[in-house]
């Protein structure tokens, strides 16, 4: 089920993606809070999909984008309105 989202990106100074993504469609690994300090247990790819690429942004500002889990067997409950997790590329997240 897709979902409307707020993208924070981090700074690139403090860990985050040097460039913003330039596409309208990325996939990212997500941690959410629940799971704690077990990074690699509870890691989900997700689907994030932008109307503008986050590229064209002239600035860090919060970016619109609808979001999935890119498998059915995601845990599907942890999306929903309020929910806030973190994505991550490798050692970066944003």
């Amino acid at each position: 089920m897709i979902h409307s989202a707020l993208v924070h990106w981090v700074p690139a100074d403090m860990g985050g993606l040097k460039t913003l993504p330039p596409g309208l469609r990325l996939i990212a690994l997500s941690l959410f809070p629940e799971d704690g300090p077990r990074w690699q247990d509870g890691l989900w790819s997700v689907v994030l999909l932008f109307d503008r690429p986050p590229l064209e942004q002239a600035d860090r500002t919060p970016t619109e984008a609808n979001v999935d889990f890119a498998f059915e067997t995601a845990p599907q409950d942890r999306l929903h309105a309020g929910a806030r997790f973190s994505i991550h590329f490798g050692p970066t997240k944003d």
